[in-house]
C-alpha cells in the first residue's frame, strides 16, 4: 500500500511543478486587459454613434409588420380570359373567301360564255342549212328580236304558260290516275 501512496504523491508532486510552470507563463503575459476595456468602450461609442435613429426603426419596423400581414393574406382577383383570333388567322379566313368568291364568278363566267359558244354554233349550223324554210325563219327571227324590243319578255312569258299548262297536265293526269284506282277499289268492296 505505501507503494500506492508514493506512486501518488510523485504523480500530485508533478502536477504541482506542472501547475507551477503555468503560472509563471501566465505571469509573464504582459496584462491587456486594460487595453481591451478601451477597445469596448471606443467599439460602444461608435456603435451608438452610427446606429439608426429610435424613431425610424419604429417606423420601419411597422411598416414591415404591416407589410408581412398584407403578404400573408394574397390578393384575390377575379381574372377573366379573352380569347381573341390572331390578326393572321382572320386575314387567311377573308382570303379564302375572296378566292371562293373570284373563283365561283370565274366558273360562272365559263359557264356562261361555254352557253354563248353552244348557242353561236347552233345559230350557224342553222344558217348553214340548205333548207328555204328554215333560212327564212332565222332571217325573221332575226328582224323580230331587233325590232321587238320586249320579245326576250315575250318569249319568256310564253315559255313559262307553256311550262305551267304541262304541270297542269301532268296533275291533272295523276288525278285522273289517282281517281281510277278509287273507283277500282271501290268496285272491289262492292263485290265483296
Amino acid at each position: 500500500m505505501n507503494q500506492i501512496i508514493e506512486t501518488l504523491a510523485s504523480k500530485v508532486d508533478k502536477q504541482e511543478t506542472l501547475l507551477q510552470e503555468l503560472d509563471e507563463k501566465v505571469k509573464a503575459i504582459p496584462d491587456s486587459s486594460g487595453k481591451i476595456v478601451e477597445i469596448w468602450k471606443e467599439m460602444h461609442n461608435t456603435f451608438l454613434q452610427h446606429s439608426l435613429p429610435k424613431e425610424e426603426v419604429v417606423t420601419l419596423t411597422a411598416a414591415l409588420s404591416q407589410n408581412i400581414r398584407i403578404m400573408k393574406t394574397p390578393p384575390t382577383e377575379n381574372l377573366i380570359h379573352h380569347h381573341h383570333l390572331s390578326k393572321v388567322i382572320f386575314i387567311v379566313i377573308v382570303l379564302v373567301i375572296v378566292i371562293a368568291i373570284l373563283g365561283t364568278g370565274w366558273y360562272n363566267t365559263a359557264d356562261s360564255l361555254k352557253e354563248y359558244k353552244e348557242a353561236d354554233t347552233k345559230y350557224r349550223f342553222l344558217k348553214l342549212q340548205e333548207s328555204r324554210s328554215i333560212q327564212q325563219l332565222l332571217i325573221t327571227t332575226d328582224s323580230l328580236y331587233y325590232r321587238i324590243p320586249t320579245l326576250r319578255d315575250s318569249v319568256l312569258r310564253q315559255e313559262q304558260l307553256k311550262n305551267d299548262r304541262l304541270e297542269m297536265l301532268r296533275l291533272a293526269t295523276e288525278q285522273e290516275q289517282s281517281a281510277r284506282e278509287l273507283r277500282r277499289k271501290a268496285g272491289e268492296r262492292n263485290r265483296q
